[in-house]
Order: structure tokens, then sequence, then C-alpha cells
């Protein structure tokens, strides 16, 4: 696709991004904030940093992926903008374009109407040899 090409559908873009939003958060990520559990066997520490671990991985991850979603929402949203921006430009542009031939085509028309009647008509005689000597008279 060239930079001078449209090639794409800004409603449905525009309904796309609209529709784009990021999932709630999980009421699990609360616990984020909570020290882990230290007391009890080693397996239950254990499995208590394990989960302190794995709550920071997935609330960073959801953290980013709730951004991106919002930057995809609009970056869609821009495109359909620019789409449609370029869409009416390129009409824009069609229509004046059209007016200009049309103002061009009715100026040779003028020239052309005006040296068709501002010349002078040529009259003559002309002899026809078929007819034998008769004369003939044009206008």
């Amino acid at each position: 696709m060239s930079g001078t090409e449209i090639n794409g559908n800004p409603t449905a873009m525009n309904t796309f991004a609209t529709g784009l939003t990021a999932p709630a958060m999980p009421a699990s990520l609360a616990r984020l904030g909570a020290p882990p559990n230290l007391t009890g066997l080693v397996e239950g520490v254990m499995m208590s940093l394990l989960d302190k671990a794995a709550t920071t991985e997935l609330s960073a991850f959801l953290a980013k992926y709730t951004e991106d979603i919002a930057s995809y929402s609009v970056k869609g949203n821009a495109a359909a903008a620019a789409y449609s921006t370029a869409d009416l430009d390129s009409g824009l542009e069609l229509v004046t374009a059209g007016a200009k031939l049309g103002q061009e085509v009715i100026s040779f028309a003028k020239q052309q109407l005006g040296s068709g009647t501002s010349g002078s008509t040529k009259t003559g005689t002309t002899t026809n040899p078929a007819a034998g000597s008769a004369t003939q008279t044009s206008v």
C-alpha cells in the first residue's frame, strides 16, 4: 500500500477500536500488598512466596496489557479519523478538479463558438465540367 492509497474501512476501524476494552483486574491482585505468610511448614512458606511472585508478575502483565489495549484503541480511532479525513480531502480534490475542467471546457466552447460566428462566409463560383458550361454558386 503506497502512501497515497487508502485501503480500509473507517467505520469498521472505529467500531473495532470502540469495542476494545481491558479486562477487569481480578480480586486476587488485592493480596499483592499483603506480606507473604512466613509461618507454618516450609512448603507453606515457599507456596506463599511463590504466590507473591506470581501475583506480582500477573499484575505487571495485566498493567502492560491494559496499557496496550488502550493504546491500540486510540491508534484504531486515530487511523479511522485519518482515513476519513483523507477520503474527504480526496473527494474535495476531485470536485475541485472537475470544476476546473468544467471551466476549461466552457472557455474552450466559447472560443470555438466565438471564432465560428465571427469569421466571414466565403462565396465563389465554380464550373462543373460534368454539366457542360453551367456555373454553380456556393455559399
